[in-house]
């Protein structure tokens, strides 16, 4: 009988790891996933804050999905003009520290691979979002063998070194939901700070939608260093009065209810936010390979999509089919199709 119990212990305390383990991982992609977003939203913002230059051209947000850094993914290369030189700008997000695979390896990869798909200069940087993240990380790859030296530098940008207050009243929409990731002024309380984070992140413009989900994001990137009270308290306020899933549970008055529509309704913003990028992905793709100017049959064919694994393969599609017509061919295939596969 103890050994029967021992046993369904053992394998209790091993579900419950594997399922915290999934948990963390899945929270560390949504962290990611909402950067990519804002980033991919607002290029030119990250653009000129990485580089520390204020006249950059952004050209388009590049599709990172090539099969030479497919392997092993970077997050955002963005073609710029700089001066009259192009050059891709990249930024990594890094939640924590990086895993089994140190940084600086992983940098020297990305950016090898870069240099060799777009043979353009290529800046690199790494941005933290933890404040206890990239402390160590050294921001240059270096082998010192004679005859065979390299040194590749990136910059290494850890938010929480960064002081918040500018760039609340700078008004740079594409910063603004990672603010809450920043230094605090040393005489306000960090709930001060996040509402007036909350109070600058309202005060952009753009419709109720759109409006409520850049709450979400900045409701989940402040998730990192601020509690769940903390931000249902602030945060949430706003988001709540635009959600109709959080609305559903609210008029139930149930506590567990609202946690589950929030999560619900973040989720659901997350969702919206890549299938746009998605969609955009692929008609940049569509426009600069065969020089189509109107595309928005495409668009509108598009938007009958909400598998975003569909989209995902639709956006490879464009990377690769050799005319419109045969990526219309495809797009029509996968509209008629159900989800099981039948038509």
């Amino acid at each position: 009988m103890r050994k029967g119990l021992a046993r369904v212990c053992t394998v209790s305390v091993s579900d419950m790891a594997q399922r915290q383990e999934r948990t963390t991982s899945n929270r560390r992609q949504q962290y990611d996933t909402v950067s990519k977003a804002v980033i991919h939203q607002n290029p030119k913002d990250w653009v000129e804050f990485s580089l520390g230059v204020a006249d950059v051209e952004v050209i388009q947000v590049l599709e990172t999905e090539q099969p030479t850094v497919k392997s092993n993914r970077a997050d955002s290369f963005i073609q710029v003009n700089i001066g009259g030189e192009e050059g891709i700008v990249h930024l990594e997000i890094q939640t924590h520290d990086s895993g089994e695979v140190p940084m600086q390896y992983r940098m020297a990869g990305y950016i090898g691979r870069g240099i060799e798909f777009f043979q353009m200069p290529i800046y690199s940087h790494v941005i933290y979002l933890h404040p206890r993240a990239g402390r160590t990380d050294p921001s240059e790859y270096v082998q010192e063998i004679r005859d065979y030296e390299i040194r590749i530098r990136y910059k290494v940008i850890r938010l929480y070194d960064l002081e918040g207050s500018p760039f609340l009243e700078g008004g740079m929409k594409g910063l603004i939901p990672f603010t809450p990731l920043m230094k605090h002024p040393e005489n306000m309380e960090p709930k001060e700070w996040i509402q007036q984070c909350v109070e600058a992140a309202d005060s952009v413009p753009q419709d109720d939608i759109a409006k409520a989900d850049y709450l979400a994001d900045l409701a989940i990137l402040g998730g990192l260093v601020f509690d769940y009270p903390t931000i249902r308290e602030t945060i949430m306020e706003t988001i709540m009065q635009e959600s109709s899933v959080i609305q559903h549970f609210l008029q139930k008055g149930i506590e567990q209810g609202i946690e589950q529509g929030i999560e619900q309704g973040i989720e659901q913003g997350i969702e919206r936010g890549t299938r746009k990028s998605l969609i955009e992905g692929i008609l940049e793709n569509l426009e600069v390979r065969f020089n189509a100017r109107n595309l928005q049959a495409v668009a509108s064919t598009l938007e009958y999509v909400d598998d975003l694994q569909r989209l995902r393969q639709l956006r490879r599609e464009a990377l690769q089919t050799p005319s419109l017509e045969a990526f219309w061919q495809t797009l029509g295939l996968i509209v008629t199709t159900n989800g099981d596969g039948s038509r």
